[in-house]
């Protein structure tokens, strides 16, 4: 199914883990795709999007980074998914400014700077077709105090279902729908657990009914499709059922 053909793509966080599961996705269904993010993995990776190098914590080289990928498109985007995260942990009582500050500068600031960006090239280049940008949030935007010391983590997660709602209002008329998924765990770098494979099997089999965290891809490319054109400001949970239990 070639449901982007024709059609440009903004991915951030698309080195590794869900970003890179989605540009997968949108390149073998026809997207034309610019990948950013400050790390990129082996050059024989399948198969070679347009790769922009930066780092998003700071707003003004989340702008140049967008600009960058816009020109390398060569038109306005259509699609912009961002997946750029980290997961920086501390207890409460030992949440200190840097703490603080990483998750929320590239978590959530770092999601509005490049949306902002976006939508302002497609506005500067007379774009008329609809764009769809999908934010990825977690479940730790509803679920804390688990014993992980995510409170900064789930502040900036949970921050994002609100801005999301935000951009989608304010954005509407313009012909932007903006959604966020909030996935489960999910089998990534990211996930410290997953250094030691066999406890990490594990745990995510008593935490994840359904077995499947690697499906985020699929669930952000149906928000970005004509399929979702009616969906705009909604948060989806894909976490395998885990908030179930």
């Amino acid at each position: 199914m070639m449901r982007f053909a024709g059609r440009r793509a903004i991915v951030t966080g698309a080195a590794g883990g869900i970003g890179a599961a989605i540009v997968a996705r949108l390149l073998d269904e026809g997207a034309e795709v610019a990948a950013i993010d400050r790390a990129f993995g082996a050059s024989g990776e399948r198969p070679a999007p347009h790769r922009v190098k930066a780092d998003l914590r700071e707003p003004t080289t989340a702008t140049s980074a967008v600009a960058e990928a816009l020109r390398r498109l060569g038109r306005a985007a259509d699609i912009v998914i961002q997946a750029a995260g980290v997961y920086a942990l501390s207890p409460a009582l030992r949440v200190d400014k840097e703490a603080w500050d990483v998750n929320q500068e590239i978590n959530l600031r770092a999601s509005f700077f490049v949306a902002q960006a976006a939508v302002a090239g497609r506005d500067e280049r007379g774009a008329t077709r609809e764009m769809a940008i999908v934010n990825i949030s977690s479940t730790a935007a509803f679920r804390s105090g688990t014993g992980d010391a995510a409170l900064s983590y789930g502040a900036s997660k949970a921050g994002l279902l609100g801005l999301t709602r935000g951009m989608a209002a304010e954005w509407a008329r313009k012909g932007v729908r903006v959604n966020v998924i909030a996935p489960g765990v999910i089998d990534t770098s990211m996930l410290r657990i997953m250094d030691d494979p066999e406890a990490g099997e594990a745990w995510l089999a008593a935490r994840v009914p359904l077995g499947r965290p690697e499906e985020i891809a699929a669930v952000a490319c149906f928000l970005a499709s004509d399929e979702a054109s009616y969906v705009t400001g909604a948060t989806i949970v894909v976490d395998g059922g885990m908030l179930c239990i």
